[in-house]
């Protein structure tokens, strides 16, 4: 392998089958499927911004954010200062990722037909997003030095490790632009330090195509601070790494209390749900269990009006004048730094003991205790590093003063173009801050994405994480300490020194760098690898920063197993020869190993290639009529494409309660007004969060949906939750809900939901639109809600296809109990199922034969289209829509069966079958 050859010739052929090799690595990474919410929100925001500009006024919600600073908020600042803050410090709906959003739709626009929406050219974009991606991977590790084939491995390993995180959203592009960020920090640190400046470009594109741009921000200060730390005297390295270090330790142990109490707040909020407690109650509740348990006053949360933090500014103080008083000797200096260093890390360490209480969950318990481990080994990590980077400067690479200027330079100008070329300017960093460290916190990390990376490690739930997988980042995980463990002993145990007498005029012996041969010891490129493992470190604490992480180890990785194979091989060269020569594998190795490469490439081609063809060009079983790429990759099919359309065609306004991941699709699949860009049908809330809504909001759909306090209690008692009990729930959500929300649209997968069934229980509710995913209900005491549904009755609502006209009309007709059109459920239902043969439509048939007069008609239309499915299920294999003709077959074979005793085993043979190849397309049709 050229990687560790030195002396072999570079072989063009294989170089380019290694860049083919990425490439079908970068196509492997992209054809995950992912569920496309955000996608349907940046194409609602994207038309607006399109139409209308980039400002902070919200169209779709009439719970979101109003645009500001009002008035009242200005008022407490000096009159002159009011421009400047409307300005600069904006508020209300805050899109950080605008400028992604209206890409996405200039996109679908601009390769559209006939004014309609191409939507296949963001899977496009995906792919090319990730090809870029794969080849910055690459280019981190050649210029860390890794060679060809190991950088080549380890970008097509960083694509695997994120491949399930990869979906078409504003995100993808922090997964594009943290290894683009990488890639600079490296060219910096191994070719010029000038490259440093097109960070300033990319910092300034990346706030504003995803909030992601923090991380930049955040890597700087470890890449800035090491090389400081590295080009200062010895005793300032101590000085200044310790202090630093103790600072640390302090934001830590503030961030646990202040992160145990938010924890603590949130579950008193639960709970106030639960028990119908007022907000005094929850209030005392949350005061009363942070006494409990921490062991001292819980004012301590304060971030600098603390002893603590006032111990830190002495004791750096007296570091500083230590430093600088030079007569000092060596000892008492490093006694002093070391010794109340040791002294304020047990100060800080009870922060991280807490008692235990019997009404708080077990994993406030398990927190506390990762917490604590992780302080305890920040702080021996930290002081060994500090240690080595003050002894032992000669072993690490380093910027030169004048990089380390440019490099501050290019932070703080990067920070600057940050804020002044980004249309909500200062607000576009406080916004992060402001969620991330408000009281409010915990709630919103309980999304899946920000939970920890493994599930053993997330306490509050037992099922699994539905938010991509992690068992890559395991192996990720375990490679990186098994790579690391082998190169630190490498590097620090297998160094040798050349068996010669002691040179007295030098007063040792030769270093490991005087003994001849070709090879010296490499240098230790600290900024890199800390940030690599810092990224780690992120993901195992949120799995959503599990893509960035393969990323920044993968090329650290394969630097370091070069590195310790040259070490390895070097020190069994100086054992057989008394010189330092690394090896390379023999060209018989090397020339396997190739043809090794070649052949995985052309049977992942093959096998991939494939997988491909039938999953995303072949006929789609899952869906006869949205079958695109797009829809197939995002589970767009599933979206409210159609009921969209019946919003549009029958003139639909007011307010809405609405499925939150359903909220930008429902924005999108509306007309807005051409002068305000406002949507006629106003959502109650969407996939945005904390970007346009309150917190208070986000708990209102939290607790709608799970049916309130009612539901609530009844579970905590463990009562059966009967039909009263729903009644009742769904008499609170329409309370709450109030006159002006006379419309709802969810998911037929919620169709059993708590909310679905509350409002079916209370006979107001009632249906105006169904098809096989989507279910809209209106409150049929508004006056909007009995004038849809007499139109519905009436057969003057405008529906999208004969199939949702039928299928609502009869349900409408059932929930209203109008006899007169009972007689017309069987020519309805026929109808929509000669459509298209829908397991909704037959199992509506069904279930109306007790109630019709035709019986004998159902049994016979069930009977023929089984025997017709059977004769040509082969036929129907290949067209799309299969699995909904299966599954309608699976539902007529359970129903003759029990109709004809005669034939009963065969039918139920035939169901069997039916449910077998049901469950295989699931399997056989997700990648």
């Amino acid at each position: 392998m050229n990687d560790l050859a030195e002396t072999q010739p570079k072989t063009l052929w294989f170089k380019i089958v290694l860049f083919l090799g990425m490439l079908l690595f970068g196509f492997y990474a992209s054809t995950h499927m992912v569920a496309a919410g955000d996608t349907w929100v940046a194409m609602a925001c994207g038309r607006h911004f399109d139409n209308h500009g980039v400002d902070t006024v919200e169209p779709f919600s009439f719970n979101s954010h109003k645009a500001g600073p009002s008035d009242e908020t200005l008022a407490k600042f000096p009159e002159w200062t009011h421009g400047l803050i409307r300005k600069w410090h904006p508020t209300g709906w805050l899109n950080q990722n605008w400028l992604t959003h209206l890409g996405f739709y200039k996109l679908a626009t601009w390769f559209g037909d006939d004014g309609g929406y191409n939507l296949d050219t963001l899977v496009y974009w995906k792919f090319g997003l990730y090809f870029l991606t794969v080849f910055c991977v690459y280019g981190i590790g050649k210029t860390l030095g890794a060679g060809d084939t190991l950088s080549a491995a380890a970008a097509c390993l960083a694509m695997v490790v994120g491949r399930t995180f990869y979906d078409i959203r504003p995100a993808g592009y922090s997964n594009l632009l943290v290894p683009a960020f990488l890639l600079i920090l490296a060219l910096t640190m191994c070719k010029n330090y000038r490259w440093v400046w097109l960070s300033i470009p990319l910092i300034v594109f990346w706030a504003n195509v995803h909030g992601g741009y923090l991380y930049a921000f955040i890597m700087f200060l470890p890449f800035i601070g090491i090389n400081l730390l590295l080009r200062l005297p010895k005793r300032w390295t101590i000085c200044v790494g310790l202090c630093g270090l103790w600072l640390l330790l302090y934001l830590m142990s503030y961030k646990f209390i202040s992160g145990y109490v938010s924890k603590i707040e949130y579950y008193a909020s639960q709970l106030q749900s639960v028990l119908i407690w007022s907000d005094a109650q929850a209030a005392s509740f949350s005061a009363a269990e942070i006494g409990k348990v921490f062991p001292y006053d819980p004012e301590s949360i304060s971030l600098l009006n603390n002893p603590l933090f006032w111990t830190w500014f002495a004791l750096a103080g007296a570091s500083v004048a230590i430093t600088c008083f030079k007569p000092i000797k060596t000892g008492v200096y490093y006694f002093f730094h070391f010794f109340i260093g040791c002294v304020y890390f047990i100060s800080l360490f009870p922060r991280f003991i807490t008692t235990s209480s019997d009404r708080l969950p077990e994993y406030f318990a398990s927190d506390a205790s990762n917490s604590m481990i992780t302080f305890a080994l920040m702080y021996i990590a930290g002081a060994v590093m500090i240690l080595l980077l003050a002894h032992k400067k000669e072993r690490f690479l380093y910027l030169p003063t004048k990089g380390i200027v440019h490099t501050i330079g290019a932070a703080v100008a990067s920070f600057i173009a940050m804020v002044v070329f980004n249309p909500f300017h200062l607000t576009n960093l406080t916004h992060t801050f402001e969620i991330s460290l408000s009281k409010h916190a915990e709630s919103w990390r309980q999304v899946n994405e920000w939970k920890p990376a493994f599930d053993w490690m997330d306490k509050t739930t037992q099922t699994a994480n539905p938010v991509g997988d992690e068992e890559w980042f395991a192996a990720l995980c375990v490679i990186t300490a098994v790579i690391l463990i082998g190169w630190l002993i490498s590097y620090f145990v297998m160094q040798p020194r050349k068996n010669a007498p002691t040179d007295k005029r030098k007063g040792r012996q030769p270093a490991a760098a005087e003994i001849p041969g070709t090879f010296s010891w490499p240098k230790i490129d600290l900024p890199i690898i800390l940030i690599a493992l810092l990224t780690i470190y992120m993901a195992i604490r949120s799995r959503r920063f599990i893509p960035l992480a393969g990323a920044a180890a993968g090329p650290v990785l394969a630097m370091l197993v070069l590195q310790t194979w040259r070490m390895v091989t070097a020190r069994i060269s100086f054992a057989n020869k008394g010189e330092l020569s690394s090896k390379t594998l023999p060209p018989a190795v090397q020339q396997f190993i190739r043809i090794g490469i070649v052949a995985v490439v052309l049977v992942l081609s093959v096998v991939w290639g494939g997988t491909y063809k039938r999953i995303y060009v072949d006929p789609w079983p899952l869906d006869h009529r949205y079958n695109s790429v797009f829809m197939r990759m995002t589970a767009s099919y599933l979206k409210p494409t159609d009921a969209c359309q019946f919003i549009r065609d029958n003139n639909i306004s007011g307010k809405m309660f609405n499925y939150w991941t359903e909220g930008g699709a429902v924005a999108f699949g509306q007309t807005p007004d051409p002068e305000t860009g406002h949507v006629p049908l106003k959502l109650f809330m969407d996939g945005r969060a904390q970007a346009a809504y309150n917190h208070d909001k986000f708990k209102m759909w939290q607790s709608m949906f799970a049916g309130g306090p009612i539901i609530q209690t009844a579970r905590q008692n463990e009562e059966k939750l009967t039909g009263e009990i729903y009644k009742q729930a769904g008499d609170w959500i329409t309370d709450k809900l109030g006159d002006d929300v006379w419309i709802t649209m969810m998911p037929k997968t919620q169709a059993k939901s708590v909310f679905m069934r509350a409002l079916k229980k209370t006979g107001r509710w009632k249906t105006v639109y169904l098809d096989d995913y989507q279910h809209i209900m209106v409150n049929a005491r508004s006056e909007k809600g009995q004038a849809l549904i007499n139109r519905v009755l009436a057969r003057e609502a405008k529906f999208p296809n004969i199939y949702a006209r039928n299928m609502t009309t009869c349900m409408a007709i059932i929930e209203n109990k109008d006899v007169e059109q009972y007689k017309d459920l069987y020519a309805l239902l026929n109808k929509a199922f000669n459509d298209f043969p829908s397991p909704s439509v037959i199992s509506a048939l069904l279930n109306i034969q007790k109630s019709v007069q035709n019986k004998t008609a159902i049994q016979k239309d069930v009977q023929s289209y089984l025997d017709d499915f059977i004769k040509n299920r082969d036929a129907y294999r290949k067209e799309d829509g299969y699995f909904q003709r299966l599954t309608s077959a699976r539902i007529a074979a359970q129903a003759i069966k029990e109709s004809l005793p005669a034939k009963k085993a065969h039918y139920a043979s035939a169901a069997k079958d039916f449910l077998q190849e049901s469950n295989s397309l699931k399997n056989h049709y997700a990648w």
